[in-house]
């Protein structure tokens, strides 16, 4: 065997081994890292579940009504109603963040606000919103369905409201009067 030989085996002894083993350390430290958001996530629920504030029994009127049954979804859940988050199903952006149109597996539509990351509200902050919207239910208003909180994800899930915002029925009918007074004259 000749020594250019020789040097090509010698560096593939070498670097495949330390192929395989980058590799199979990339995988465990993908698993840990996936275990660590999990545990966070299901401590955020725990929380979110035991603080009092959230209590269903705090959600109900003087008479014993409950206000509201609020459902926490999975992240994976809300990834598929979403489309990943797609642009195509981007609806806008609010103070709160973006907002997203999705699809629940028995074709239930939803808006998504997804909390943005520089709002700088906390989880107490989201509990509070989240319990607060969910006492203030009008039959005028978009009904919150539920929550999803991943880490440090945060998401509000409303019933889908069909026919453009309520800004267009405002300021667009107010347009539309405007120019037709306009023609008028």
């Amino acid at each position: 065997m000749g020594a250019g030989k020789q040097k090509t085996w010698t560096w593939i002894v070498i670097v495949i081994p330390l192929l395989i083993s980058g590799f199979i350390f990339y995988i465990i430290m993908k698993r840990c890292k996936l275990q660590v958001e999990k545990e966070k996530e299901e401590e955020y629920i725990r929380e979110l579940k035991a603080s009092d504030s959230f209590n269903n029994t705090n959600l109900r009127e003087e008479d014993g009504r409950e206000v509201h049954n609020l459902k926490i979804y999975s992240f994976g859940f809300i990834l598929a109603a979403t489309n990943n988050f797609s642009s195509e199903n981007k609806l806008g952006e609010g103070g709160f963040g973006p907002v997203y149109k999705g699809k629940f597996p028995e074709g239930r539509e939803v808006t998504v606000k997804r909390l943005s990351r520089t709002s700088g509200q906390g989880l107490v902050e989201f509990k509070n919103e989240l319990v607060l919207i969910a006492k203030v239910q009008h039959t005028n208003l978009v009904r919150v369905i539920g929550c999803c909180i991943h880490g440090d994800e945060k998401m509000l899930i409303y019933e889908y409201m069909r026919n453009k915002s309520l800004d267009f029925f405002l300021f667009g009918l107010l347009l539309f009067q405007k120019k037709k007074k306009k023609k008028k004259t």
